[in-house]
């Protein structure tokens, strides 16, 4: 099997296999691309990854056509990007067409399902984590305590939601901050100080950082307009000016690939037209969902959760979907299927549009597939662009930051997603009677059925999957 083969199809299995979001599927990513099929290097993923962070859309769809686009060209960036896409909105579009006739069963069968996936998905983030740190121990013991310090602070940021949650506390978090929120205070530290941490750097950080991060945690301790719109402009304007003084002292200068941009832009732009002209000839209301579907797409930052939100703003409150097939059929339906939520969700929503339109499961599937367009188009090109330019960037002291820092900052986000993981797998045995406490123990004792298979008998991970599925299966029925 040649290479451009054998990475499709590690972009399909990841597709496949890919539950818990788009930060967790970075460690699924490595492990078939860097560690097993040799096709890239971790260095280069590393970059993949923090361009994937700076821009809205689908993080493992983005990350996936930056890969093709380095290794193999165009052919590969859209195959790659499609492969990964592809396999968690089809089978959303499946569920969606049977689920009127046999919603309440289906269900519970997703239920019965998720507690094996939720193990396994915590084994790849544990692995993902322990290598991390394992790298940076291999630097020095300064390096990792820092990593360390920086994972369990990112991870304080964001997790009070969760750990609320699994704890039974009902009030509101102070933080639990979205991903992008964590990433743009992250983002401006890096630009502003340049790595100089000056007491005057310091205190500048200390105080716009936390106005950002109070004003928009869940309890929005700081509500005064004025005082966060100021403290905004004056980040984006420091982040400005550092960077401007990190480019006079490099004396950076543009290399103008103006040309290959235009060129990857144009293949996207006749990709979404290509997808979209069926639906648009089938009804009208096609022109204003792809419309409506692109503006989604582009402010989708924060992550999947997130991405809900800005679809519930959009999609149901226009009428487009009704509250019942949204939150009764397709969010229960992501939330437990491979890929990313915002292509699979985009494709459910399509798919209720066609069908609202025209009455038929071939218009819902027409519609789906423009859906699917707008969030794979959308993703890719603005990952790609902001990819060729990354190569003119990289000598400037903030991105060298940003490289070296990411994957601590990941590392803490993917902590929080263990907790999303140990609440989704209680909030599914409550409904066949096994409380919380014996879930979390019948979690725990997969994970480490998990960690033996492979660590002494070199089971696949795909293989695991499936044990853990059957797994699940006895120990809630």
């Amino acid at each position: 099997m040649n290479k451009f083969a054998k990475f499709v199809g590690a972009m399909a299995k990841i597709g496949c296999i890919g539950f818990g979001g788009g930060s967790a599927l970075i460690p699924v990513i490595e492990e078939e691309i860097v560690q097993k099929e040799r096709l890239d290097t971790k260095e280069n993923l590393d970059t993949d990854v923090i361009v994937a962070s700076i821009t809205p859309g689908a993080l493992p769809v983005e990350i996936a056509a930056s890969l093709g686009r380095r290794n193999f060209g165009k052919r590969g960036m859209v195959a790659g990007a499609t492969a990964m896409a592809l396999p968690g909105a089809l089978v959303t579009v499946l569920m969606l067409t049977i689920l009127s006739t046999v919603q309440a069963e289906f269900l519970r069968i997703i239920d019965l399902i998720s507690m094996g996936v939720s193990a396994f998905i915590i084994y790849l983030l544990v692995a993902y984590i322990s290598s991390m740190l394992k790298s940076c121990r291999k630097e020095s013991g300064k390096r990792e305590l820092k990593a360390v310090v920086l994972m369990l602070v990112v991870f304080l940021l964001v997790c009070e939601k969760n750990l609320f949650a699994l704890l039974g506390i009902g009030r509101t978090p102070i933080l639990s901050v979205s991903t992008i929120d964590v990433l743009l205070v992250a983002f401006f530290c890096m630009l502003y100080s340049r790595w100089c941490f000056s007491m005057k750097h310091l205190a500048v950080m200390i105080i716009l950082g936390g106005i950002y991060l109070f004003s928009h945690g869940k309890s929005q301790l700081i509500e005064n307009v004025f005082i966060i719109r100021t403290s905004e402009i004056l980040m984006a304007s420091l982040s400005a000016w550092g960077a401007i003084k990190d480019i006079r002292a490099k004396k950076w200068k543009y290399k103008n690939n103006g040309e290959t941009i235009g060129k990857d832009l144009t293949l996207w732009l006749l990709i979404f037209v290509a997808c979209s002209v069926p639906a648009l000839i089938l009804a009208r209301e096609a022109l204003p969902f792809l419309g409506r579907g692109l503006v989604s797409a582009i402010m989708s930052f924060g992550g999947g959760d997130a991405y809900l939100t800005i679809a519930d703003g959009l999609f149901v409150e226009s009428g487009m979907v009704t509250e019942q097939q949204y939150y009764g059929q397709i969010v229960p339906v992501v939330n437990v299927l491979p890929g990313s939520i915002l292509c699979k969700t985009l494709a459910g929503i399509g798919y209720y549009v066609g069908w609202n339109a025209a009455g038929s499961i071939q218009a819902g599937v027409l519609f789906a597939l423009a859906g699917f367009a707008c969030s794979v188009v959308a993703s890719c090109s603005f990952s790609i662009l902001i990819y060729h330019l990354y190569s003119n960037l990289i000598s400037l002291t903030a991105i060298q930051m940003i490289s070296r820092w990411i994957r601590p900052i990941i590392a803490g986000l993917l902590i929080n997603i263990m907790l999303a993981l140990c609440n989704q797998s209680v909030s599914a045995a409550a409904g066949f009677g096994i409380s919380g406490p014996v879930a979390l123990l019948a979690l725990g004792g997969l994970y480490l059925a998990d960690l033996v298979l492979i660590k002494r008998f070199k089971i696949g991970t795909v293989g695991i999957l499936l044990l853990n599925v059957a797994a699940s299966l006895l120990i809630l029925l």
